[in-house]
């Protein structure tokens, strides 16, 4: 044979991002000059080269080029053992072509992240969170979560077991959040607390990842509001006040109607009865035989009975405007867009709801804003459409601005339909107008 080639026989280690370079030696045992080109082979070929791309040698000589191998910083790469070749390419002989192999060591990296929504939740009994967990490294992570506040006031509902998320993947936790004690009236109570994720330990050589600590905020309302505290008093007032009208001015008016009723019927019935027993009497000194008994009165007829109708109560309050209005924002890949809507001059705006939308599941952030001050900034790569509702309405004063601001990082591609080329989302907030 005329070629021979020789690579490193020791595994080669690189981490995705970065670069690796392997010696290759080339021997041509010919008589002829060659000239010699290459081929990478196997999974790492989309991510390697040879340099230079070709080198020359005379008869009975020795070269040398080199593996250049440079594995992406993605999810798409697993670490562990990846076999490779490099076909070695003989010009003026070919039929003399060899293949020497090798090994590369991928090593694994982390790339973790999460995030709690929404950051403050209200309730009476509690609130749910969730936790959303991203995995942008190249190996599955094992996730647990757990809860603390600073006065050991609530209690939460995490699962018990850890949550496995694969690389390019998301995972999405409930978190639900519930005080141990109800609070029964008087202003609401702010409840801190942070709920960690802390990663397991990865494959060997992986790279130690700290735990990372979500902030939340649970707004204990009492469950006895003091609307509803006056809604009860104003309720028992009516109530006592109808009770007074009943026993004071309209029961007696009820019974002096009813004896008047009955009185006339009583009288004839009493009168028949005294005639019935007189024949009676004189039937029996005159002999006859025959009891000839008089009919019996008439009942007394039954008192006639009294219906009373209530006075009808206050008629409905007036309601405040109901408002929704809807803002959509599109950029391309690497770009910001942003919609404004204005709080008219004259009003204030309750805002109580919000719906986001990623319909083509884009990349990248998302901001909501009331008169400049971000409010919420999901990623768009965790939702496709998300929700937000809020008890204690969030207040937009007047020309004061709302705004949508989108920030593109990759244009995702929808399942069936043309490939979109800019990044869309849009905003569906309602509330009162007043």
């Amino acid at each position: 044979m005329t070629t021979s080639a020789h690579l490193d026989a020791s595994p080669t280690s690189v981490l995705p991002g970065e670069e690796a370079r392997i010696p290759l030696e080339i021997r041509n045992s010919g008589n002829v000059v060659e000239a010699y080109g290459f081929e990478v082979l196997g999974p790492a070929a989309r991510w390697s080269v040879v340099e230079p791309a070709s080198i020359s040698l005379y008869p009975d000589t020795a070269g040398q080029v080199e593996l250049v191998v440079r594995p992406p910083r993605d999810t798409t790469v697993p670490p562990g053992e990846l076999t490779y070749g490099v076909r070695v390419l003989p010009q003026e002989q070919p039929q003399h072509q060899t293949v020497p192999e090798g090994v590369l060591h991928i090593r694994p990296y982390a790339d973790f992240g999460a995030e709690l929504s929404p950051r403050m939740g209200t309730g009476r009994g509690g609130a749910t969170f969730q936790a959303a967990i991203d995995n942008r490294g190249n190996y599955p992570v094992s996730v647990a979560l757990s809860g603390k506040d600073a006065g050991e006031l609530l209690k939460f509902k995490l699962p018990t077991g850890a949550t496995v998320v694969d690389p390019g993947r998301a995972a999405f936790v409930k978190v639900p959040v519930k005080p141990k004690r109800l609070l029964w009236r008087g202003t609401p109570v702010t409840h801190v607390f942070q709920v960690h994720a802390v990663p397991a330990a990865g494959p060997e050589g992986a790279p130690e990842v700290p735990p990372v600590a979500l902030d939340g905020t649970l707004l204990q309302r009492p469950v006895i509001s003091p609307g509803l505290l006056r809604a009860l008093l104003l309720l028992f007032l009516v109530l006592a006040l109808l009770a007074g009208l009943w026993f004071g001015l309209l029961r007696p008016v009820v019974r002096s109607a009813a004896k008047e009723a009955v009185k006339e019927p009583v009288k004839a019935a009493q009168s028949h009865a005294a005639e019935a027993k007189k024949e009676a009497e004189k039937a029996k000194e005159n002999g006859s035989g025959g009891g000839g008994g008089g009919k019996p009165g008439p009942n007394a007829s039954p008192s006639p009975s009294v219906s009373v109708k209530p006075g009808e109560g206050p008629g409905p309050q007036p309601q405040a405007n109901l408002f929704a209005s809807r803002l959509t924002a599109s950029a391309p890949a690497g770009g910001t867009d942003s919609a404004t809507y204005k709080v008219p001059d004259d009003k204030v705006l309750r805002l109580t709801d919000l719906v986001l939308e990623n319909p083509q599941g884009d990349t990248g952030t998302v901001t909501i804003s009331v008169g400049g001050k971000p409010l919420l900034a999901p990623a768009l790569e965790n939702f496709r459409e998300q929700d937000f509702h809020w008890a204690s309405a969030i207040l937009a004063g007047p020309k004061q601005e709302i705004t949508v601001t989108i920030t593109c990082r990759t244009v995702g591609r929808p399942p069936s339909g043309p490939v979109p080329t800019r990044c869309s989302t849009a905003a569906l907030f309602s509330g009162t107008l007043e």
